[in-house]
């Protein structure tokens, strides 16, 4: 039980609404993050989705937070809201060294694609930005090879065997300590089928597929 709550403060990047670290006491053991769900009629279930994706990793040896406390509706938060253990390490977007960055990167996505989780309890894959025209951007220089890009993120899906995928893996979402990744966060859509969404700016943590 909590009984004291201190060093409140807000941590930056959320996106889809705001994000709060705060300590119950001294110990690394009462480090939370508090974050709240901007309401969204496109997605009224964020929290809830988010809750069942911390639970379903749980058992997992993928350094994600833990979850602690849920409340759904926003009835005592405002807005939803999902209470967490709070992961160490910050972002790294601009490492010394790029190299190892770029391997630890790697070796931390092959384990969330080993990751054993049952995939029957993933929904069924949506494609993020399908309806999108993706229009040749003005800053790229070689449109038949966009062309071809488009093609395929539109083709069918390869026949690969189907796994676990967070489908927003990036630096912003990976944070460090030393020299290793020491958590992942942001950790809300699951599918159960492959399919690139690198042209798209959607997505987020867990998925299965046959990709990264």
């Amino acid at each position: 039980m909590v009984h004291e709550v201190r060093n409140v403060r807000p941590i930056a990047g959320g996106m889809t609404g705001a994000v709060v670290a705060l300590d119950a006491s001294a110990h690394d053991s009462h480090r939370f993050v508090l974050k709240l769900y901007r309401p969204d009629p496109f997605e009224p279930d964020s929290a809830d989705r988010e809750a069942g994706i911390l639970e379903l990793l749980a058992p997992t040896d993928l350094p994600v937070p833990r979850l602690v406390a849920i409340d759904r509706e926003g009835s005592e938060a405002v807005w939803p809201a999902l209470l967490m253990t709070r992961m160490p390490g910050r972002r790294r977007f601009r490492p010394r060294e790029v190299g190892p960055w770029l391997e630890g990167m790697a070796r931390l996505a092959a384990r969330i694609h080993s990751a054993r989780v049952p995939l029957e309890a993933l929904p069924t894959h949506r494609l993020w930005g399908a309806d999108d025209p993706l229009p040749l951007p003005d800053w790229w220089s070689k449109p038949a090879v966009w062309k071809v890009a488009v093609e395929v993120f539109r083709g069918q899906p390869p026949h690969e065997p189907v796994t676990f995928i967070h489908r927003d893996f990036h630096p912003g979402n990976v944070l460090w300590k030393g020299r290793r990744p020491s958590g992942i966060v942001r950790c809300m859509e699951v599918a159960d089928l492959w399919r690139s969404t690198w042209l798209t700016a959607g997505s987020t943590c867990g998925s299965t597929s046959g990709g990264m």
